[in-house]
């Protein structure tokens, strides 16, 4: 799986895409997989810190759970202009080193109003990249909109 700096090395145009939503909103909603099967679906926070894609969670959230026993995952972006889409799927496992997490906490990055603050009992949970997939629509409004799909997959 990939970093979020090897994703954007490797797609430059589609990393933008998810960077500018991230700045504009702040907030994705994160997808994983509950005990039974079942997809379950949190509003997130996440950030970038030195090329990796990370998302603190509350030690009571049941998405620590999801990942904790399955990292499977996909984020999905809120739209933006022309309905821009951006998601993001692979495996979330918990950053567990003291010297990661310091690094999080130091050098992360939140988007939107430009503050972070990870809480000492908040769990930090790094997001590996094995797909990306960006869809916006052109002649949007009119009949014959249509939409715009790319998509990157880890080699």
């Amino acid at each position: 799986m990939a970093t979020w700096a090897e994703f954007a090395k490797s797609a430059p145009e589609m990393a933008e895409v998810g960077l500018k939503l991230l700045e504009r909103f702040g907030l994705a909603y994160l997808g994983t997989v509950r005990r039974d099967g079942a997809p379950r679906l949190h509003p997130v926070c996440p950030f970038i810190a030195q090329g990796r894609l990370f998302v603190a969670t509350n030690p009571t959230s049941p998405k620590r759970n999801d990942l904790m026993r399955d990292g499977r995952y996909v984020l999905h972006m809120l739209p933006g202009e022309n309905d821009a889409e951006f998601l993001v799927r692979g495996r979330a496992s918990q950053v567990t080193d003291a010297e990661t997490r310091a690094m999080v906490v130091e050098g992360a990055t939140r988007f939107g109003d430009g503050t972070l603050r990870i809480e000492p009992e908040e769990l930090v949970f790094e997001y590996d990249i094995e797909q990306a997939t960006t869809t916006y629509w052109e002649n949007v409004g009119q009949p014959d909109t249509w939409p715009v799909r790319r998509s990157w997959r880890e080699d």
